[in-house]
């Protein structure tokens, strides 16, 4: 087993009008450390104001690795604030609160290190919530007119794990070019492995088996040179929807239960909406009317149209719309971008509660086969908002020089992957007479270790030295 402790790496305030943060840098390590950033208050009134503390490392934990528990901290110290456990620190995703995680304990002037409870969250849903988990620490004074501060020296998550049995990736290459990598590595089942194959001639044909498995039209060809050009799409008609709790429902109002709002996306673009002047926002309950609840509207987009040899260059995407609030905690209106169930951007906000055009900040990185299955989910949460027009933007060349072939996939268990870089076409052939006719055969396997394995290279399925007969 093995111990890691995430610290953050951002904050953000809940009021940039009455909260200021000096010395932040100190905030961003674990709870042993002995320097502090400060957090001052001078709002007049005892209203709540809110420290979040986010931005954790989990890229730093392997992949693959099994999670056996995990504990959540922070260190710190108060002057002028409220001590009463309601304003104890908790955990949030964004800064929506998460239900049964408020500390049993709050801060007081002495320096002190307050354990928070992680309610029903699993490791997989803190994963998820990535660079939206959130510590959320009440930053709220303790009578009127008097300045308060926080005193922060740092937070984490302790994570305990195993690490994953260590998978061994083999490649192989026959014929002319070269492979990256090559020979034996290392990897942990889950991790994407990419193997690029680099022929000397471009126009020689490439196999791929993986363990012995053919995985060639798997390949993606990348070329230089060719036409560059761009193509649109606005969101179909096949829509999902979904919710990340159970009871879930949208509604326009406290009496319709409706996510017809949600579709006036469909079929327009961010640059002609379905209207610059409507504003029915849409929303989720569920049966305890919690304010943490969310839901979500899958829309697809049509790429099927884009060449087979199109490389994708860039991705653009603009939606617009409108949030429902912009100082309710539970308030959501994001944008994330998929491939299938794969989340390939950032989550982003619209940020206004008039209609407005946000571009997605960062996309991700697309290949022609990802944008088969591209998807743009709408989440909505306690207070909603509506979208109203999404264009998707694809710049891509097609018609160029072949430079290189990737071949991808997850890592499950050790496997060899064997290249075989051909001549154009005049690869070896294997026919067998069938009542007086050569019939091509269209694959050949040959017992290795009492196991029959597909062969990609036909020089090696025959020793020359034996007669061999059919049957």
């Amino acid at each position: 087993m093995a111990t890691i402790r995430l610290v953050p790496s951002t904050y953000a305030v809940s009021s940039t009008n009455y909260l200021s943060v000096s010395n932040a840098e100190n905030m961003y390590h674990n709870t042993d450390n002995t320097t502090y950033a400060t957090i001052t208050n001078t709002y007049a009134s005892t209203s709540s104001r809110y420290l979040y503390l986010r931005g954790f490392n989990f890229d730093d934990i392997p992949s693959g690795a099994v999670i056996n528990s995990f504990t959540v901290k922070i260190k710190g110290s108060e002057s002028g604030l409220s001590t009463n456990t309601s304003y104890a620190p908790r955990l949030a995703n964004g800064t929506s609160a998460i239900s049964n995680t408020t500390a049993s304990t709050n801060f007081g002037t002495s320096v002190t290190t307050i354990t928070i409870p992680t309610g029903a969250l699993t490791w997989q849903q803190i994963a998820n919530y990535d660079d939206d988990f959130t510590i959320m620490i009440y930053v709220r004074r303790s009578s009127r007119n008097t300045t308060g501060y926080f005193y922060c020296y740092g937070a984490e998550i302790e994570v305990d794990y195993t690490n994953p049995d260590p998978r061994t990736i083999t490649t192989t290459l026959s014929g002319n070019g070269t492979i990256s990598p090559s020979g034996a590595q290392t990897y942990y089942d889950g991790d994407e492995y990419t193997l690029t194959i680099t022929p000397t001639t471009k126009s020689d044909t490439v196999t791929v088996t993986n363990n012995g498995i053919d995985v060639t039209s798997e390949l993606i060809g990348h070329y230089s040179g060719g036409t560059s050009t761009s193509s649109s799409a606005v969101a179909g008609s096949d829509v999902t929807t979904g919710f990340y709790r159970s009871g879930g429902a949208f509604y326009q109002n406290s009496s319709t239960s409706s996510d017809a709002w949600l579709r006036y996306a469909i079929g327009h673009s961010a640059e002609s909406p379905y209207s610059t002047s409507n504003t029915s926002n849409t929303y989720v309950k569920d049966g305890t009317n919690d304010a943490n609840t969310m839901g979500w509207m899958n829309y697809p987009f049509d790429f099927s149209g884009l060449p087979n040899d199109a490389e994708v260059t860039a991705v653009e995407v603009k939606c617009y719309g409108a949030t429902e609030s912009t100082s309710e905690s539970a308030r959501h209106a994001d944008i994330e971008l998929y491939c299938g169930s794969e989340l390939k951007s950032t989550r982003q906000s619209f940020t206004s509660t008039s209609n407005q055009t946000i571009t997605i900040n960062d996309p991700g990185t697309w290949t022609r086969e990802d944008l088969q299955d591209a998807q743009l989910r709408f989440i909505v949460g306690y207070y909603g908002g509506r979208i109203l027009g999404i264009t998707w933007k694809v710049t891509y060349t097609y018609g160029g020089t072949l430079n290189y072939y990737t071949y991808s996939y997850t890592v499950s268990g050790n496997a060899t992957i064997a290249v075989t870089i051909g001549g154009g076409g005049s690869q070896s052939k294997l026919y067998f007479k069938v009542n007086g006719n050569w019939t091509q055969c269209s694959k050949a396997y040959k017992k290795v270790n009492g196991s029959w394995v597909q062969q990609s290279d036909l020089t090696n399925v025959f020793d020359s030295t034996k007669n061999w007969v059919k049957g």
